[in-house]
């Protein structure tokens, strides 16, 4: 019956399971693909050295905080989009769309400004080694000045998802990726006549490859996205919609830069203890985002088809799709603990690991693959939490997890063993995981009401649920 209401759009009329699977897979191949630029970066940057990889460990944090901040814009666009879908406001589609691009200009000046003024002042804070430094301000002054590639990529590509055109997430997404791929040893290394770059030409590959992204999905949304209207109106400021996009992106964009002052402290933390550390940090964390990212795929697909199955006032499918989502999450990370636990010593060398890398990083790969599966499943409740208006439960997952990880890997590190300090990843995975199921339970109770939801773990859904 809920279905028949809603023929307009298949989030709100086709089975749960194949939903997920249909809006979720596009999504899921387009954001592992798009990873590799990541994985592609530090593989070819650590052909330049140990410093190199150091140098992109401590201007992580900057980088991510970039991303973060146009992601939490493009969230809060996301939701307010999918729920005005939901509630068939055709007016209210165009004008949150516009206000997004509005939004999301304001994120670029505040990284236009950074780049400009604080980069170099950034690193010395974190290590007075001269090469270190002068590596990290080349790749990170390029990479946020010319963010403007990053921000309009982020916003056309969660546009394209909220009206449930995975497709076209995935063929931003994937564009952008093959652009950085094919670029990055040509101008890290200088072929086909180009000067070898170094450090320049793998942010010059990055911000191509962004820039590339941006126009197809600007493209797509203009051709394809019938949805969303793109009238002069909807782009001129309405304060009213803006605040209620920043009630739920301001949350999300702490939720996430939370992540970013996390790799700063376990930056200060582990230079302190050896220089290798920091490296073996970044390819621990591009690693991570790369065996994540399906999980992150179908979080963002949650996102969408949540609130717009809440817009449409659709509890049961609501249910089960969260349920469906937790199982799937839990079963992608298996895959993660094996790669961890077993071949560690592979993934190190893919990145021309040093021995000294190798001796810190293959401990700290076992250790922190213990707690792999329950953190995909904080990744999926974190993204119910921002569906569901309920921002606020992410950011204090997020806070949580900052202050358990760099004050527990700080005690640890007073022992002045490299490899102890790495447990301070399982003790704040079980935290956080803990955490949520207790917020995950009361917005249950809230929303959705009676028969709380259970977490079932390292099940995956059923035929039944999938089909």
């Amino acid at each position: 019956m809920e279905q028949a209401q809603t023929k307009e759009n298949i989030m709100g009329t086709m089975s749960e399971g194949r939903l997920l699977l249909k809006l979720a897979m596009p999504m899921i191949f387009s954001v592992l693909v798009s990873s590799l630029y990541n994985i592609v970066d530090s593989i070819f940057v650590g052909r330049i050295g140990q410093n190199a990889l150091t140098a992109i460990s401590l201007g992580a944090p900057a980088s991510s905080l970039m991303v973060e901040l146009s992601f939490g814009v493009a969230v809060g666009v996301n939701a307010m989009l999918s729920r005005k879908l939901g509630e068939k406001d055709n007016d209210g589609v165009s004008k949150a769309a516009g206000q997004g691009f509005l939004l999301i200009g304001v994120v670029y000046l505040i990284c236009l400004a950074f780049g400009m003024f604080g980069v170099e002042a950034f690193y010395r804070i974190q290590t007075d080694d001269a090469e270190i430094i002068h590596l990290g301000v080349q790749y990170t002054s390029i990479v946020t000045i010319c963010s403007f590639g990053l921000m309009i990529q982020t916003i056309v590509e969660r546009l394209l998802s909220s009206t449930g055109r995975t497709n076209g997430s995935m063929a931003v997404l994937l564009t952008g990726a093959i652009t950085n791929i094919i670029l990055d040893p040509i101008l890290i290394f200088g072929y086909f006549g180009l000067p070898a770059m170094g450090m320049r030409g793998a942010a010059i590959a990055t911000v191509i490859g962004q820039c590339v992204a941006g126009t197809v999905g600007l493209i797509l949304n203009i051709a394809w996205n019938k949805e969303i209207t793109f009238k002069a109106k909807s782009f001129l400021p309405d304060f009213s919609m803006m605040k209620e996009i920043m009630t739920i992106a301001i949350p999300t964009t702490l939720t996430y830069s939370i992540n970013s002052i996390l790799i700063f402290g376990m930056n200060n933390v582990l230079i302190e203890l050896s220089v290798a550390a920091p490296a073996v940090y970044v390819i621990y964390s591009r690693l991570r985002s790369f065996v994540a990212l399906p999980v992150w795929g179908i979080r963002n697909t949650i996102i969408s088809v949540v609130a717009y199955n809440m817009g449409a006032g659709y509890k049961g499918r609501v249910k089960k799709l969260i349920k469906i989502a937790m199982r799937a999450s839990a079963g992608i990370m298996v895959i993660g603990t094996i790669l961890y636990e077993t071949i560690p010593a592979l993934l190190l060398r893919i990145f021309s690991a040093t021995d000294e890398m190798l001796a810190i990083g293959i401990p700290a790969f076992r250790i922190i693959g213990i707690t792999a599966i329950i953190s995909g499943m904080t990744i999926m409740m974190s993204g119910v939490f921002q569906a569901m208006n309920n921002s606020s439960k992410a950011l204090i997952v997020s806070i949580v997890q900052a202050v358990t990880l760099v004050g527990s890997a700080a005690l640890l590190a007073l022992a002045h063993n490299t490899s102890l300090v790495w447990f301070a990843f399982p003790v704040s995975e079980i935290a956080i995981f803990l955490l949520s199921i207790v917020f995950l339970r009361g917005i249950h109770r809230k929303h959705l009401g009676s028969g709380l939801f259970s977490v079932k773990p390292l099940i995956i859904s059923t035929s039944s649920d999938i089909m």
